[in-house]
């Protein structure tokens, strides 16, 4: 498997799972969906933009691509497999409280610089994005109706995600 995707709503580990599969094989480079889309001060470039750098991205041989459901329409038809990562709720909601404290005023590594996470910026975007987590859960099922034999891993639990996390590694040591 060489191209994977990782999706899921926000709070719901992408980033760091994504970031864990690249150690595990950093000869699949890693794209992060909100680092194509943003450009500094959380302004959103126009989505054709975005497409244009997503598709020049996703040419490559092998890639890790983590972000929100929106990238699977173009995404997911290139894919070998597809991850959701898919944490309860209130789990959700614990990571989306601590997030912008762990990384008060600075940019998190996923990002592009000159987006600083600050807390009551990042408490409404929170809220939002759970309030919206029936759309979330929506879309996705939707897309993985459309994954035709592709390998999915939907992974809700911490044993979902070392099940996935020993499959990816397990992989790595089988390529030629």
């Amino acid at each position: 498997m060489h191209r994977l995707i990782i999706t899921g709503a926000n709070g719901a580990g992408k980033s760091h799972l994504a970031r864990i599969l690249g150690q595990i094989r950093p000869d699949i480079p890693v794209i992060s969906y909100d680092a194509l889309r943003v450009t500094k001060n959380w302004i959103k470039r126009p989505a054709d933009e975005t497409a244009v750098d997503m598709a020049r991205q996703l040419d490559a041989p092998s890639w890790i691509l983590e972000g929100g459901p929106s990238l699977l329409r173009q995404a997911l038809p290139l894919a070998d497999g597809l991850v959701w990562l898919d944490p309860p709720l209130t789990l959700r909601a614990w990571r989306l409280v601590l997030r912008p404290w762990q990384h008060r005023g600075h940019t998190r590594p996923e990002l592009p610089a000159g987006n600083a996470d600050w807390p009551l910026q990042q408490y409404r975007f929170a809220l939002n994005s759970l309030r919206r987590d029936a759309v979330f859960r929506n879309e996705i099922t939707a897309r993985l109706a459309e994954a035709g034999n592709r390998t999915v891993w939907h992974c809700r639990t911490r044993r979902d995600v070392t099940k996935l996390r020993q499959a990816w590694t397990e992989a790595a040591h089988d390529r030629p």
